[in-house]
């Protein structure tokens, strides 16, 4: 399945500054494993070392929270992925 991913502005330098990344997989961790297949540094700031998803990252499916099973939710041809970092301080 053909997937665009949108690109969170403090993470467009791990891909060449690219705002949308075109992606193959059946669920949304598949897509991610594609993007980062293309764009390595995007797992240091994806992917906590034991290999969960980074609590500060928060991923969408259309413009709709996929938390908690994020990496399980299939995705369909043509749907799109928003990578957004979650800001905290006071």
């Amino acid at each position: 399945m053909s997937v665009k991913v949108n690109i969170h502005s403090s993470h467009r330098q791990y891909t060449g500054n690219t705002k949308t990344v075109e992606v193959m997989g059946r669920t949304v961790g598949e897509c991610l494993d594609d993007l980062i297949s293309r764009f390595p540094g995007m797992k240091k700031v994806l992917y906590h070392q034991n290999g969960k998803l980074n609590t500060l990252i928060e991923i969408y499916l259309n413009l709709e929270s996929t938390y908690p099973e994020e990496l399980e939710k299939p995705v369909n041809d043509g749907d799109e992925i928003q990578i957004t970092l979650m800001l905290a301080g006071g």
